[in-house]
């Protein structure tokens, strides 16, 4: 019993790196523009990044040198390299941010 047939399984692993870039991306994206990271945790993102690390040494063992799969968890590691790598770049901008949001609440 199979709720997807082959040919969608197919159709969802070909457009899964257009949505990963679609949404990491775009935070990238507004990372680099407000020169901060706001609430984005250094901690969540480097657990995103090592579980994409871990799941393509997996998946290699696993299922083998499948290209989707793998096109997949190679554009998410880079994405979220990047991110982690902006919540460190970033750090002291966020820092200030955060404490002038703290400070117009005590006002």
């Amino acid at each position: 019993f199979y709720v997807l047939t082959q040919d969608t399984i197919y159709i969802l692993m070909v457009y899964n790196p257009i949505v990963l870039l679609t949404s990491r991306g775009s935070q990238i994206l507004a990372n680099r523009q407000q020169k901060h990271t706001g609430a984005q945790s250094l901690a969540t993102t480097g657990m995103n990044l090592t579980g994409s690390l871990i799941r393509t040494v997996t998946t290699i063992k696993e299922v083998g040198w499948d290209f989707h799969i793998l096109r997949s968890y190679g554009v998410s590691i880079t994405l979220n390299m990047i991110l982690f790598t902006h919540i460190v770049m970033y750090r002291e901008n966020t820092k200030r941010m955060l404490d002038d949001i703290k400070q117009k609440k005590k006002e």
